[in-house]
């Protein structure tokens, strides 16, 4: 399985953890939109050789009319209109994913405050520019995790990493958490962290087996 993500302090953190978990890791940050369009091409070849795989990407995020987009660092977005040229369409990253054999996941740390919105919606007159990102129903068994529920903004913390990054790498390694408790813990410590402000949130469903980053006794 392979590892994507934007955020550079993020990036090392989550791909130590990932790594000493037996993940081969592709670490990525500071990507534009043709660099991020051939990682994920590449991604999306390798993931059928593999039981797992997993992207993780810390950075933007937006919804626009119901679609959510990833936004690379070269993206301006001065409309709306702009999004579909200059950004990742979240179900190109979801079909990436869905070659490998048993887990497909994909973790958004990417429900911040949008920095683009207010030029996006003031130069926009059909198109609706929605605060974090939408609501999601993928197929395939593929999990996908947000820092923050659908319409829900997350924070960026005091420290180096997000509430729910840290929150998720003080879990990754629990030997015997299988992986939808996981979730559940990543989501109880952000809540407590944030007084309640922001909530992670899982979509979509895996199959009738127990999966774990860590199995028990290991």
């Amino acid at each position: 399985a392979n590892l994507e993500a934007l955020d550079p302090e993020l990036t090392r953190a989550v791909a130590a953890s990932f790594r000493s978990l037996g993940f081969g890791v592709s670490q990525k940050h500071d990507l534009t939109l043709t660099a991020l369009i051939a990682e994920l091409k590449g991604f999306g070849d390798k993931a059928p050789g593999y039981d797992w795989a997993v992207v993780y990407y810390a950075g933007h995020g937006i919804e626009v009319a119901g679609t959510n987009y990833l936004i690379p660092i070269d993206a301006e977005l001065s409309a709306s209109t702009h999004v579909d040229d200059e950004a990742i369409p979240l179900e190109r990253i979801l079909s990436k994913v869905e070659g490998a054999k048993k887990l497909r996941m994909v973790i958004l740390d990417a429900c911040r405050e949008n920095p683009f919105i207010a030029k996006m919606a003031a130069n926009s007159t059909t198109r609706s520019v929605g605060r974090g990102l939408a609501r999601v129903e993928p197929e395939g068994g593929v999990l996908v995790a947000y820092s923050a529920k659908d319409g829900q903004v997350a924070q960026d913390g005091d420290g180096t990493n997000s509430p729910f990054a840290q929150a998720l790498l003080d879990h990754l390694s629990e030997p015997g958490l299988e992986i939808n408790m996981l979730f559940r813990k990543v989501r109880d410590d952000v809540r407590s962290k944030t007084g309640g402000q922001q909530e992670p949130f899982t979509y979509g469903s895996l199959p009738a087996e127990a999966l774990y980053f860590k199995a028990a006794g290991n």
